[in-house]
C-alpha cells in the first residue's frame, strides 16, 4: 500500500503519513482508510481541506460521512473512487491505487 500512502501524504503534506491502508475491521463490514500515526488528526485536516468530501461519499452511499474519520463504503472500490474524484487524481492514478490496495 505504498501508493495509497503516498497519496495520502501529497493530499495534506501537513500532516506525517507513516503508513496507510484501507481497512475493514468494523462489525459492518464496510471498508475505510486507515492512516498512521494520527488517523484522526490526519481525517480531520482532510475534510477542512476538501469539503467535497461529502457530497461525493454521499453520492456512493457511504457511511459516517459527517464524522472525524474516513468515510466507510461497502468496498474497497468505491472507497478508491472516492478518493481519487476528492484528489481529482488521473484515471491511471485510480488504477494504480485500485492495484495497490486489493485484498
Amino acid at each position: 500500500m505504498q501508493m495509497l500512502t503516498r497519496v495520502l501524504s501529497r493530499a495534506v503534506p501537513e500532516v506525517y503519513v507513516e503508513h496507510a491502508r484501507v481497512s475493514d475491521y468494523t462489525r459492518s463490514g464496510l471498508f475505510f482508510i486507515h492512516v498512521l500515526p494520527d488517523h484522526c488528526g490526519y481525517w480531520r485536516r482532510f475534510k477542512k481541506k476538501y469539503p467535497s468530501y461529502v457530497r461525493s461519499a454521499q453520492k456512493r452511499n457511504a457511511r459516517k460521512v459527517s464524522g472525524i474519520y474516513c468515510p466507510e463504503f461497502r468496498s474497497p472500490c468505491l472507497l478508491i473512487d472516492w478518493l481519487s474524484e476528492v484528489l481529482g487524481l488521473t484515471e491511471g492514478e485510480r488504477k494504480l491505487l485500485l492495484l495497490d490496495v486489493r485484498l
